[in-house]
C-alpha cells in the first residue's frame, strides 16, 4: 500500500508564508480589442549566481522580445526591502529592487 512520511502535528502550522496575490484586469477601453499585449517580466533575485541559488540572477523574460509598432508591452517585476546585505548588486543595501 502507499504510505506517506508525514508527521501529522505538522500539517497545522506555517513556516514561511509564500502567498502572492495578482488580479487580472479588463483590458483598458482605449486599448483596441485587436491589439497585440507582450508580457514582459523580471525574475531572479539580487546577487552573484553562488549568492542567489537555486534562484538566478536578474533576467529578462522572455530574452528576446519581439514588438512591433503598434504592440502593447506589460512589464511585471517585484522587489523586497528585506534581502541579505552582503549580497552583490547596486541600490541600496538590504533591498532587491529591479531597475528597468
Amino acid at each position: 500500500p502507499l504510505q506517506l512520511q508525514v508527521n501529522t502535528a505538522q500539517f497545522g502550522r506555517t513556516f514561511e508564508d509564500r502567498t502572492h496575490v495578482f488580479r487580472v484586469k479588463k483590458r483598458p477601453d482605449e486599448v483596441s480589442s485587436h491589439a497585440r499585449i507582450v508580457n514582459y517580466g523580471v525574475r531572479g533575485r539580487r546577487g552573484n549566481i553562488v549568492q542567489v541559488y537555486p534562484s538566478v540572477e536578474y533576467d529578462f523574460v522572455p530574452a528576446d522580445l519581439d514588438v512591433k509598432y503598434d504592440d502593447y508591452i506589460h512589464f511585471q517585476w517585484t522587489g523586497s526591502d528585506a534581502n541579505a546585505n552582503g549580497n552583490d548588486g547596486n541600490g541600496k543595501t538590504g533591498t532587491d529592487r529591479s531597475n528597468l
